[in-house]
């Protein structure tokens, strides 16, 4: 399994250290492969940005009760990863048990920018069409590299200000 590893300077954008490949030499492995540059599904990572989104629009507030149920959205049925439903959850703990269920029902519920965006605006550069995700955008659906998803995590730490990662802190911006 390879891993990477970011820490970000949230208020400047700095990358402050990056582990992009477990041995940069090992070319059975593909070393010099910049992980933090590939494309993956962020999975349940995208979900605080649905509740930040539903927050900032007025539509939810943390204590705001969801429900975590079966419930058919057209022709899809969400599940958990659990493959159980909780019932009745606040946005909070929706957020904080990384339930399906309650985050489409809110991303459904977003008006633009919406999620994707969001992405957008955060420097997400490969998306397609809202209409090409459906309900998957708001279970991950959307590859995003660790660089940008980075970034979207720093602009939450840096009270919704976006900055672009910099390797070096007098680089360019």
């Amino acid at each position: 399994m390879s891993v990477a590893i970011m820490v970000v300077d949230s208020a400047s954008g700095e990358v402050l250290a990056r582990v992009a490949s477990p041995d940069y030499f090992d070319e059975r492995r593909a070393g010099q492969v910049d992980l933090t540059r590939a494309l993956r599904s962020p999975g349940s990572a995208l979900k605080p940005f649905i509740y930040a989104l539903a927050i900032d629009q007025g539509l939810v507030h943390p204590m705001t009760v969801l429900k975590d149920t079966p419930q058919a959205f057209g022709a899809q049925s969400p599940e958990n990863f659990d493959g159980e439903f909780a019932g009745p959850v606040t946005v909070q703990d929706a957020l904080v048990r990384s339930r399906n269920v309650p985050a489409v029902a809110v991303g459904l519920q977003l008006r633009e920018p919406g999620l994707r965006g969001l992405l957008q605006a955060g420097g997400v550069a490969r998306l397609e069409d809202a209409s090409h995700y459906g309900l998957a955008l708001y279970l991950g659906g959307a590859e995003v590299t660790m660089r940008e998803l980075a970034a979207l995590y720093a602009t939450l730490a840096n009270g919704g200000l976006w900055q672009p990662l910099r390797d070096e802190l007098d680089a360019p911006v």
